[in-house]
This record gives structure tokens, sequence and C-alpha cells, in this order.
């Protein structure tokens, strides 16, 4: 897997799609290969997907807890 490649991938996504991608793969699917071939991504490529969108997710829940958003 060519680094560019999930670069692109990632950066094709806003951080809120990045982050509603996470939370579809949390609550909707058990293996990270069902939510990669619902999206037409590699696995390897839902891994990075999902890890941004989780980190997102957590820095969001994080400032909304601070009162910063």
């Amino acid at each position: 897997m060519k680094t560019e490649t999930i670069h692109r991938c990632i950066a094709e996504r806003t951080e809120q799609d990045l982050i509603l991608n996470y939370l579809d793969y949390f609550n909707n699917y058990l293996t990270v290969s069902a939510f990669a071939q619902a999206y037409g991504l590699t696995p390897f490529e839902a891994m990075k997907v999902i890890g941004k969108g989780r980190e997102l997710n957590e820095s969001a829940a994080i400032h909304k807890a601070e009162g910063k958003a």
C-alpha cells in the first residue's frame, strides 16, 4: 500500500465525514473487513479512516466537555 493512496483516502473526506465513518463502523460493523468492503476500501485504508475518525471524534468530545465547542 502506497502512502499517497492512504493520504488521499483520508484527504478526500472532511473531518465530519471521518467522524461519521468512524461512528458508522463503531455502531454497525463487526469487522474492519466488512466496513472496508461496504466503502470500497482495502482493509488497511479502512483502518486508517477509522483511526483518524476515532481520533477526531475523541478530540471533539474532549473539547465539548471542556466547553470549547
